[in-house]
């Protein structure tokens, strides 16, 4: 639910250990789409967090590409199809 309301919101995320099988996917999933990124244990957290506030056209980007990923709606709209 965290990743639904983090698009929704327009949020970038960073990604820490997520469970292995479908949420490992989700993490792939968000950082090929530019909406979050994945820290991985052999990273350099520090170096990632400096590339990624000293950018802020980055950080926008991210936000944009997750509201552009983001569905704020869905339970009213999935709603509708079953009530209708």
């Amino acid at each position: 639910m965290t990743t639904t309301e983090s698009l929704a919101c327009g949020v970038p995320m960073l990604i820490i250990n997520p469970i292995p099988g479908q949420e490992e996917e989700n993490a792939e999933f968000l950082e090929q789409r530019q909406v979050g990124i994945w820290l991985k244990k052999d990273m350099d957290i520090s170096k990632v967090f400096h590339d990624l506030f000293s950018n802020p056209n980055k950080l926008n980007q991210m936000a944009t590409n997750a509201l552009l990923l983001g569905h704020p709606n869905s339970t009213k709209e999935i709603c509708k199809i079953l009530l209708a």
